[in-house]
């Protein structure tokens, strides 16, 4: 036998009898290290208090709502809606896009008017 026949001989018995896969294993330090930081980011949001702002009158809001629009002005609006454990749920803060009888749009997410607490311009 020559050294390349031992030398393929002796491979193919480590592959076959002594080489364990590590698999998913070997990844994962790269997963968690990722997966841990959006968790993070996503509790943070989650357990995000909104302080209460003060209240405007709709016409007010509406105001500040068209104004923003023609302008392409950054908004936030908080909404008088609160959650099971007695805090507002977060502002949603984007350009107006459009507008309804009945509300808002805010980046595609629909506000009723009943519901709008304060609109605040962004700078």
């Amino acid at each position: 036998m020559t050294n390349k026949e031992d030398f393929s001989t002796l491979i193919n018995r480590y592959f076959q009898n002594d080489y364990r896969e590590r698999g998913k294993i070997k990844w994962n330090g790269y997963f968690l290290s990722d997966h841990t930081s959006s968790l993070v980011k996503e509790d943070v949001q989650r357990n995000q208090k909104t302080q209460k702002l003060p209240r405007i009158p709709l016409n007010e809001a509406q105001h500040i709502l068209q104004h923003s629009c023609v302008n392409y002005h950054i908004v936030t609006v908080q909404q008088n809606i609160e959650t099971t454990d007695g805090y507002l749920i977060p502002n949603v803060t984007g350009l107006v896009n459009g507008f309804t009888a009945l509300g808002v749009y805010i980046n595609q997410q629909f506000i009723a008017y009943e519901d709008i607490r304060t609109v605040i311009r962004e700078k």
